[in-house]
């Protein structure tokens, strides 16, 4: 064999061992890729190629064909868009955190890309006792300037729902396409479409309260859900520019205090059946206002019906009980820790006095 003949051999075959596909090198989800959106299937199982950090890395056992993978994009954990507060906030009471165990079990994957479970990633919003089982008092404004681009009219909801269930609606801004603003069980103040442009501060609508009991809710959702079909979850919170951070401020509501972390939260696993309810491990209270309850929410699992079971309403204080003398105490009361965290009711509830938003001190059950 001629030299020249040789030499083309060798090279081909130093070529067909360095591109030739690598049997054992099988993907899987966290390992390294090289270009985002690049696809690629193993035993079966599709993976798409995102970018982690400043890492790229495969996510996946996507579906084959699944239609949700095609344009999906991770909405940004900390993009500001939030420039109107979206309710009148002399209106409410109290709002519970994100990552607690109140209303219904509404979890999924953080904005941080953090898979997590068996919480709710969203807050409630509930009103003084003025407007408690009222439709058409508690206003409800455009977050920003956007687009209408979700109704979910109140006659479509599937079930019988809660009396006078309200409408859901959901907002887009161009400021983050891969996020919807949602508001949940709502009435509206004028006729609304898909498409519709809407104003920051913009009425929108009213909160329906029909039961002296129910609250209502905001989510802010991935546009797409992840790659593994899973919801993704946000708090308004982290999105809010100065002047509404300001606004919650004067209600003394800070981001810190309304998100349970969720190292936290995975010591305190949340059991939805418990009725835990309006706590102040769950809730915040506005200035002026306490929270005073232990029983369920009315939200249940499906997220628009009663369960039957009734919180105690939240409540501002009764007159001020000295703590640690040996008479019994009043739920919601004033207390001093300094002269005794513990008591009781008449009818033998074990309390404790525990501090509030507002820095005052209240007696709340143990």
């Amino acid at each position: 064999m001629k030299r020249g003949q040789l030499v083309l051999i060798f090279f081909i075959s130093i070529t067909l061992i360095l591109f030739a596909p690598n049997a054992s090198a099988a993907i899987k989800s966290g390992t390294a890729c090289k270009k985002v959106g690049q696809s690629a299937t193993d035993s079966g199982k599709k993976y798409q190629c995102v970018k982690s950090g400043k890492k790229f890395i495969w996510f996946g056992e996507i579906p084959i064909g699944d239609p949700k993978t095609q344009s999906f994009v991770w909405p940004s954990p900390d993009a500001k868009y939030i420039t109107a507060v979206p309710v009148d906030l002399n209106q409410i009471n109290s709002i519970s955190k994100y990552a607690s165990c109140s209303g219904h079990n509404r979890d999924g994957y953080t904005f941080d890309k953090i898979p997590v479970s068996n919480l709710s990633l969203k807050h409630y919003w509930y009103p003084v006792t003025a407007f408690q089982g009222t439709i058409d008092k508690v206003k409800v404004f455009a977050p920003f300037d956007g687009t209408v681009s979700t109704i979910q009219l109140e006659a479509d909801k599937g079930g019988v729902g809660r009396p006078k269930n309200g409408n859901g609606l959901g907002l887009s801004t161009s400021v983050d396409r891969n996020v919807i603003f949602s508001f949940g069980h709502i009435y509206f103040s004028k006729k609304l479409k898909v498409g519709d442009s809407v104003k920051a501060g913009e009425l929108l609508g009213y909160a329906s309260l029909s039961d002296p009991q129910f609250d209502f809710d905001i989510d802010l959702e991935g546009k797409s859900h992840a790659p593994d079909g899973a919801e993704i979850l946000g708090s308004i919170f982290d999105h809010m520019t100065k002047s509404v951070l300001d606004a919650f401020a004067s209600h003394s509501i800070t981001p810190e205090m309304m998100k349970i972390l969720l190292v936290q939260r995975q010591l305190s696993p949340c059991d939805f059946k418990a009725g835990m309810g309006r706590t102040t491990s769950n809730w915040v209270a506005l200035k002026g206002e306490t929270i005073a309850s232990k029983e369920s929410s009315p939200q249940n699992n499906s997220g628009s019906s009663n369960n039957g079971i009734k919180p105690a309403e939240t409540q501002k204080p009764n007159a001020p009980t000295e703590s640690g003398n040996s008479n019994f105490q009043q739920l919601g009361a004033l207390c001093d820790p300094t002269k005794g965290a513990s008591g009781k009711t008449a009818d033998g509830t074990e309390l404790l006095c525990n501090a509030a938003s507002d820095g005052k001190s209240y007696w709340q059950i143990k």
